[in-house]
């Protein structure tokens, strides 16, 4: 484990024993953590990069590790089956803190239609949907908006003053319908039962516009929108049907959240490049994770052609060099990035994906101190 983490443990325990007595106090606790451990956190930095200022701190943002990631920051045991953004406010803002990010990311996962199977570590992996036809629909459940609200009063209010912001996760009616049908069936129905289809993803759009209408209703800085419909190659469905079955959908989202004031990052897998006009035209600030699809995006590329109308986040690699690589090789890798992708502003440091249970925790420690430590 890295000297630096070491060095900041005994501050860290202090201060979050403090925010579980409720005695934390901002100002104090927070203005030396510099010295102790790594710099303060400051969600400036982000708005300094949505608008391309060139201020020579650079953002980090990792916002779903996996659980053994989690377990290994912060020391504890939580089970392998959730996220960390369903962490208790306490442990979500300390293993920001101690990630280096200058936000903490509140959601939830809604599971709904899903058959999913534990493994023998307690992770939850889906198997396929259950919702496969119109007369299933009484499957549907609704997730309780009364207690997701009271756990993001919650939230605010440990975070205010931290110098943290606050990242909000939309649902995405077209995944998490897929997701309750099953991909393969899901596909199927969008040519042999199209209503079927239209009207779970309606279903699932209704909830989702009151939950974020709930989120927008709070101090949250930021909303994260998602795809789940684009692979390596190209999109599972074409243009138009995409747009029906998906953007339409998100564009809803972007635009209530952008009439309240809020800045949106998309977090889209799979090859992008080309569609990155679309996504400016769509209000979309912050463009992630930037995957490498197998050699077929290039992230300095997207970087010349669209570097200076959109900002974007991601693409160091995490099944190569975060994965097979030394921490030099992390620090190396990440370095390259900053430099040929934060001149003009507009770029924050993060994975090509989540960081996965393959990747050693000394690889990820490499990777955020080369951001902290970068002159």
């Amino acid at each position: 484990m890295s000297e630096r983490f070491h060095a900041g443990k005994a501050r860290w325990d202090l201060i979050i024993s403090k925010l579980t007595m409720k005695i934390f106090n901002p100002t104090e606790d927070f203005k030396d953590i510099k010295k102790y451990t790594m710099r303060a956190p400051d969600k400036q930095r982000i708005f300094d990069a949505i608008d391309h200022k060139e201020t020579g701190e650079i953002p980090i943002l990792e916002i779903d590790p996996d659980m053994e990631f989690v377990n290994q920051i912060l020391n504890k045991d939580f089970p392998m089956g959730m996220h960390c953004f369903e962490l208790e406010a306490e442990d979500n803002i300390e293993l920001n803190l101690r990630m280096g990010n200058d936000l903490t990311f509140f959601g939830h996962v809604w599971h709904v239609g899903r058959k999913e199977m534990v493994d023998d570590a307690g992770r939850i992996h889906y198997v396929d949907g259950i919702i496969k036809s119109r007369d299933m629909l009484s499957e549907f459940w609704f997730p309780n908006l009364d207690k997701l609200e009271k756990r993001l009063e919650d939230h605010c209010k440990k975070v205010e003053g931290t110098g943290m912001g606050i990242m909000c996760k939309a649902q995405t009616p077209a995944f998490t319908a897929m997701c309750a049908m099953g991909y393969s069936d899901f596909l199927l129905n969008t040519v042999m039962d199209t209503d079927f289809v239209y009207d779970m993803i309606n279903m699932t759009h209704d909830y989702c516009m009151k939950e974020l209408n709930i989120f927008l209703q709070y101090p949250v800085d930021f909303v994260m929108v998602g795809s789940g419909l684009v692979t390596n190659y190209a999109p599972m469905v074409s243009p138009d049907a995409l747009e029906k079955l998906e953007t339409k959908y998100i564009r809803d989202e972007i635009d209530l959240s952008r009439s309240k004031g809020k800045k949106i990052e998309f977090h889209i897998d799979g090859k992008v490049d080309n569609m990155i006009p679309d996504f400016v035209e769509m209000g979309v600030d912050i463009l992630n994770p930037i995957d490498l699809c197998a050699g077929n995006q290039d992230i300095y590329q997207i970087k010349e052609l669209y570097g200076d109308i959109i900002t974007i986040s991601g693409n160091i690699d995490i099944d190569g060099v975060l994965k097979n690589g030394t921490p030099d090789e992390v620090k190396n890798d990440v370095i390259e990035h900053i430099e040929k992708l934060t001149p003009g502003g507009g770029y924050i440091v993060s994975s090509s994906h989540n960081l996965h249970e393959l990747i050693p925790i000394d690889n990820f420690y490499a990777m955020r101190d080369a951001v902290l430590d970068y002159k």
